[in-house]
């Protein structure tokens, strides 16, 4: 839920229930964590007042308040678009690491369910996504039907999105989209 000031932030939580995430909404910060814009796991009214304060003085009054999402498996799905080859779908180890990690996996787009498979499969993340060190498992079908999504979606918005980035998408018992992000495609 948006927010514009402590009052409509409390209002928001309450409706939501606790615990809550609050990031800030300011125009132009694409990556909201980089710059101390994203508080979680806020479990109470005066924790949500305390980071509200805080993050207003520094990035002004705009807010989104939401649900604090389950546990999962942290990946990122984005998309460009190649001049040549269209749409290029990308997964990866997602959150702060999808920068640091490494590991990501690249497709045009659209596909299906047994492509998804073969590009999560090739992610060195995808024992996580089995329940490893006691988590429980992520749901797969659910996972691999959100990629499949996110791929025809890519190829159907193309003509005018020129770059998509989800991060995180939380795969644990359900699929969460946490963040999302669309850049228009920029004139040649």
């Amino acid at each position: 839920r948006s927010a514009e000031s402590l009052e409509e932030a409390l209002a928001a939580a309450a409706t939501l229930g606790y615990p809550v995430v609050l990031k800030t909404a300011a125009p132009g910060i694409l990556h909201k964590s980089d710059v101390g814009g994203v508080h979680l796991n806020i479990w109470d009214e005066a924790a949500l007042k305390s980071a509200y304060v805080e993050m207003s003085g520094r990035l002004g009054p705009q807010a989104v308040v939401a649900a604090m999402a389950p546990a999962g498996v942290e990946l990122a799905l984005g998309m460009v678009k190649d001049p040549q080859f269209g749409p290029v779908v990308m997964i990866a180890a997602g959150g702060v690491l999808v920068e640091l990690l490494d590991d990501a996996v690249h497709a045009l787009a659209p596909f299906g369910p047994a492509e998804a498979r073969r590009l999560l499969d090739r992610l060195r993340l995808r024992r996580q996504l089995d329940g490893a060190r006691g988590r429980p498992p992520a749901d797969m079908p659910a996972l691999i039907e959100a990629l499949v999504r996110f791929s025809v979606l890519c190829a159907d918005v193309a003509p005018w999105i020129g770059a998509v980035d989800v991060n995180p998408v939380a795969a644990g018992g359900r699929v969460l989209a946490l963040d999302a992000l669309a850049l228009p495609l920029e004139p040649l």
